[in-house]
């Protein structure tokens, strides 16, 4: 039960990553197209396709954002995933059509993944660091707390 919980918040929480992420570019193409506004439909496209996506990284890619290195299930995660996004980008007409536009969405969600993955990286070590350091600081009172008594 507790696994369940925390998948679910971990997709939560990447979906609402990749949401951001995937409404900056929508937005950049819009505003590039002289549109200033944002169809809510769009949104509601894009947050549950992000959804769908989240749930395929996490249980048939086993987190392959969360990887510590980029091996081969990782690069298959984000090649399918990119693909997922690209083929929602044309199935819901995101980018009006524009080869192009779809094109560099495709390498942007690239981009995305291998960011995502450095944050994992550079989080867990900074994650680490600071475990060591409340270690080393709880070892050095126990050693204090225990001629105090």
């Amino acid at each position: 039960m507790k696994k369940a919980l925390l998948n679910e918040i971990a997709i939560d929480f990447k979906a609402c990553v990749y949401f951001f992420c995937v409404v900056f570019f929508y937005s950049v193409v819009r505003l590039c197209e002289g549109a200033n506004s944002v169809s809510i439909l769009t949104l509601a496209e894009i947050i549950m396709t992000n959804y769908v996506i989240c749930y395929v990284q996490t249980y048939l890619f086993r987190d392959f954002d969360e990887a510590d290195r980029v091996g081969v299930n990782e690069v298959a995660g984000i090649l399918m995933c990119t693909f997922l996004y690209t083929a929602a980008s044309l199935l819901f007409d995101w980018f009006g059509g524009s080869e192009p536009v779809t094109a560099l969405f495709a390498l942007y969600i690239i981009f995305t993944y291998i960011c995502v993955i450095l944050c994992y990286i550079v989080k867990r070590k900074l994650d680490t660091r600071q475990l060591n350091r409340l270690l080393n600081h709880y070892k050095q009172n126990e050693g204090r707390d225990q001629h105090e008594r």
